[in-house]
């Protein structure tokens, strides 16, 4: 049962020196190099699993495959060529929910090659996990049947970061012949990005844990993932980023002798926030970690920690939780 974002900590340690924070006038780093100029079709792309799709015209009618690649289409103002949405899990962009709750549900999960071509949409944009063998919804099998398709790049790179995303709007720009649109939120995004880590330039990276859910043998968390780079955008060290996966199960001691400052707590899944606070904050076996006693907990929703239209939008509210200091 998907709620509305929450942020519940105590600020502490206000006499924390707010010159720790970097407060001056620095330049900001070149930007990075811009998406490509608008290209004739037909032009290819590669995508999930190296697969290539060739694109030869302006899509018409569009499948949103997740909930946040929906948000990263209505951010480029495609909401009316939107025609169905799949795996709505998540709240979105507050700016586009009215218009994403406005349309139909093909599927609550991922949507089948049947499905698919009912209703025959010349586009489909999702996570990869929305193109797979078992639903035979592949890139290839998509384009055997004429239909164009590509996945978010954050939802298959390890390692994604910022970057990732803005190649996204970059990709969808080209597609859409919307680069200046594209160009327009990955400025605005980097922007964003650019001024709170000045802010917090200079200040000690704040020890994180993300809670997304509890396993058997103990909390399920990300490793090194996108979340983590939000996370060191943000001004924090996600305490498990030295593990060789994007997510695994870990022990409560593990979490424990680490002691973060700050626990992120994923709100989606089958278990409510309520619930997962309850979780952590019953549990004995965390009374002294130092999150829990100065109760600096904060949440996030699918949306804002995959990639979407808040992305720099989540790396202020984790600099604003992580670094109070540096925002008074």
């Amino acid at each position: 049962m998907l709620k509305r974002s929450i942020i519940t900590f105590l600020t502490m340690g206000m006499a924390l020196s707010a010159a720790a924070c970097g407060q001056n006038s620095a330049s900001a780093p070149a930007q990075e190099t811009q998406g490509e100029a608008s290209q004739e079709f037909p032009f290819t792309l590669t995508t999930y699993n190296d697969m290539e799709v060739t694109f030869t015209k302006v899509p018409e009618t569009v499948i949103a495959a997740n909930s946040n690649t929906a948000d990263q289409l209505f951010a480029m103002g495609l909401g009316d060529k939107v025609t169905y949405v799949c795996y709505k899990n998540s709240e979105i962009n507050p700016e586009f929910q009215a218009e994403y709750d406005s349309k139909e549900v093909l599927n609550e999960k991922a949507a089948t090659l049947e499905q698919l071509l009912e209703v025959s949409p010349d586009f489909i944009y999702g996570r990869s996990s929305a193109f797979s063998e078992k639903n035979g919804t592949t890139h290839d099998i998509l384009t055997s049947y004429g239909i164009s398709s590509l996945s978010s790049i954050e939802g298959y790179k390890l390692g994604a970061d910022v970057e990732d995303v803005y190649q996204d709007f970059y990709n969808l720009g080209k597609i859409f012949h919307l680069e200046d649109k594209a160009e327009e939120l990955v400025e605005e995004m980097r922007a964003k990005v650019q001024e709170v880590e000045q802010k917090t330039e200079g200040a000690e990276p704040v020890p994180v844990f993300v809670f997304d859910a509890l396993m058997e043998d103990g909390p399920y968390t990300c490793g090194n993932n996108f979340t983590a780079q939000l996370i060191r955008h943000g001004g924090g060290r996600n305490i498990f980023e030295d593990l060789d996966t994007t997510w695994s199960t870990v022990s409560w001691e593990a979490v424990v002798e680490r002691d973060p400052q700050v626990i992120v707590i994923n709100d989606y899944g089958s278990t409510s926030l309520e619930e997962k606070i309850a979780q952590l904050k019953e549990n004995p076996a965390l009374e002294d970690v130092s999150a829990i006693k100065n109760n600096r907990i904060i949440s996030v929703h699918l949306c804002e920690v995959f990639a979407s239209s808040m992305t720099a939008d989540t790396i202020v509210k984790f600099a604003r939780a992580f670094h109070p200091e540096c925002f008074q």
